[in-house]
Formats: C-alpha cells, structure tokens, sequence
C-alpha cells in the first residue's frame, strides 16, 4: 500500500477537500451547517497552501488548517485549528500523521498555543485530541440546542 504523506494544499486538492468538508460534519461533530456550499467559497476560506493536506497517492483523505492571522496580535503565537479525516480513511492514522504535521509546522513558525473546540456529543474527537496531547481547559455548558437538547462545547489546548 502506498504510505501516507502530509503537504501543503494545492488548487488540484481543493475540490476533494471541500468533498471531504461536506461529508464529515453532522449535528453530532458541528453546531450548525457548512457555511462553505461552493468550491468558490471553500478556496476563499481556505486558500492554497493554507492547509496540510493528507495524501495517499493522488487520493486526499484529509486536512487540517489553522487561522491565518489572529484577531490580536498578542495572539500571534496561538492557531486555532480544524481538522478533517475523510469517512473513508478515519481510524488509519491519517489524523494522527496530520497532527503530528502540524505540531511540526508551529514549532518551525514560532506558534506556541494550538487550540480548538468540540462539541461533547464528538466522543471520538474528544478521545482523539486526548491521545494527541490536548487538555481540556474549559466547557461551556449548554452551548448549543441541537436534535432537542442542549449540548456542552469543550474548550481544548496543546502547548508546544
């Protein structure tokens, strides 16, 4: 089988990463719908080289991207990021390789704060980001009214 490699986006990706966008996230993972529908409002979102792409061959099977610029510049050192493992290819080590990707690239570019959010009722994510490091740092109860109930949103972190 040929291994997986981890690289920067390429316009060529963009319509397999806004595949994989479209296909991954639910009321269980997400508090509301994709805002990104288009292949022009995924590359507005998410310019080229703007993500680490994972690639098997010439197959995308996920990315991971982080905020460009921070609202403050007392921030400049903290990504907030979003990753995303195609249904296909989750529970193979792809988001592991692209976190670890990641951590790669913000210790080269100086970041020292990697954060993000998940909903409580993403149990695999949650465990997911616990074998990758990050800590719960708070919760905001009730965040969110989803499928008839109120949900929790966790607040999580990894220190380079």
């Amino acid at each position: 089988m040929t291994p997986i490699s981890y690289r920067y986006s390429t316009s060529a990706d963009l319509p397999a990463l806004l595949a994989i966008d479209q296909t991954i996230w639910n009321v269980t993972n997400s508090p509301g719908p994709s805002r990104v529908t288009t292949l022009a409002d995924y590359q507005q979102a998410n310019p080229v080289g703007s993500q680490l792409v994972a690639v098997r061959g010439t197959q995308v099977l996920g990315m991971i991207s982080w905020n460009p610029q921070p609202p403050f510049e007392s921030m400049r050192y903290t990504w907030n990021i979003g990753i995303g493992v195609a249904l296909t290819a989750q529970h193979q080590g792809v988001g592991s390789g692209l976190m670890q990707a990641l951590k790669l690239a913000a210790k080269q570019q100086g970041i020292h704060r990697i954060e993000l959010r998940v909903l409580a009722t993403n149990t695999t994510a949650r465990q997911f980001y616990a074998q990758q490091g990050f800590e719960v740092e708070g919760v905001a109860r009730d965040a969110f009214y989803l499928n008839g109930r109120f949900i929790d949103d966790y607040s999580l972190a990894y220190l380079i």
